[in-house]
């Protein structure tokens, strides 16, 4: 059934932007773009010759408040910032804490940034849907729901729908709908609880059989304020025969206008990518520059710069969040912001 509704948000004295007629559902998405990969525990992180904080008097900059402060000179206004599942993660300084999330948002606040929530998990959703659902009630969603405007949650990062042991794996269109039916529980939790934030809804990963603009969810959000998202990389251990700058354009090609641009049509749902990089992946391809989770090589540099041209052209213009600027990347403070981040082109973020 399609609804006619208008959704216009309210945000005070600010424009509203990137109107788009999607179909016949007029959605007003946020056009957002930064980095992502900024644990909540880097927001008590101090590197010893980070200045005084702009944000909490008498206090140093954390390494968090660094990455904001360095996304806002670049012409960024968001950045996505993460923690490990409650169930399966064992690093402390990986998990959520309230009080550093508190600065998180205090952060994003004062820089006047979007602060996309990331629970950077994998099998929850499926394997434990129940404890999934029942942790971001009671500890984000009944707490945070009022704390700030822009905030942005992405109820699960990369929703693989088989058990963390390998078992119990659900494939094909299997797989879509049951994905469809644990996001479709968690949006009728948030929005029962009063909560009218966006919401990011992944396609399943990471791989299925069907055509890619198919591995979405299909769900129903009584605001309209849902994002479509999907994560791109090239990786070298999956293109080694046609390893090339060409090849990698073409992918993005490809993928931006037999996936993203199908997608947006076929659910009349915005997109906004949460998670995008120059990452080459396990093995290293010979034109590597910099190794690590930051790391990249010419081809994947070609391949991440189509995209954001892509996306940056766009009419409207779509959103994207790239990886990794956290201080746990091999690069020191800033991540991959500062190694090959420092090489893209792109237009600023209003």
């Amino acid at each position: 059934m399609i609804i006619f509704v208008t959704i216009i948000p309210t945000y005070g004295a600010e424009v509203i932007q990137n109107v788009q007629n999607y179909g016949l559902i007029q959605y007003s998405p946020r056009l957002m773009g930064g980095w992502g990969g900024i644990r909540l525990f880097e927001s008590v992180r101090y590197a010893k010759d980070n200045p005084p904080s702009i944000v909490f008097q008498g206090e140093k900059a954390s390494n968090a408040e660094m990455v904001a402060r360095l996304l806002k000179e670049r012409g960024y206004n968001a950045m996505r910032v993460m923690f490990g599942s409650p169930i399966l993660e064992t690093r402390s300084e990986w998990g959520w804490n309230d009080l550093w999330f508190q600065r998180m948002v205090t952060i994003a606040k004062t820089l006047d940034l979007w602060l996309i929530v990331d629970y950077h998990a994998y099998y929850d959703s499926y394997q434990f849907t129940e404890q999934w659902i029942s942790f971001w009630r009671d500890n984000i969603i009944s707490k945070y729901k009022d704390a700030y405007e822009k905030l942005i949650w992405e109820p699960i990062n990369e929703p693989v729908q088989k058990w963390n042991d390998g078992s119990n794996e659900l494939t094909g269109r299997d797989a879509v709908n049951a994905l469809a039916n644990q996001y479709q529980q968690w949006i009728n939790m948030a929005r029962s609880s009063g909560d009218t934030h966006w919401i990011v809804v992944s396609a399943v990963c990471w791989w299925n059989p069907l055509p890619m603009v198919e591995w979405f969810p299909r769900v129903n959000d009584p605001l309209n304020k849902t994002f479509l998202t999907m994560h791109f990389y090239y990786f070298y251990k999956y293109n080694k025969d046609k390893w090339s700058i060409e090849d990698a354009v073409t992918h993005a090609d490809k993928l931006f206008h037999q996936t993203i641009l199908p997608a947006i049509e076929l659910y009349k749902k915005p997109f906004l990518c949460t998670e995008m990089g120059a990452d080459y992946g396990t093995e290293t391809p010979p034109d590597a520059q910099y190794t690590g989770s930051s790391g990249y090589s010419t081809v994947t540099l070609a391949f991440i710069q189509r995209l954001i041209d892509n996306f940056d052209n766009n009419m409207p213009r779509i959103g994207y969040m790239l990886w990794p600027a956290g201080d746990w990347s091999q690069a020191g403070l800033y991540g991959a912001l500062n190694v090959w981040g420092k090489l893209l082109t792109y237009k600023p973020f209003p």
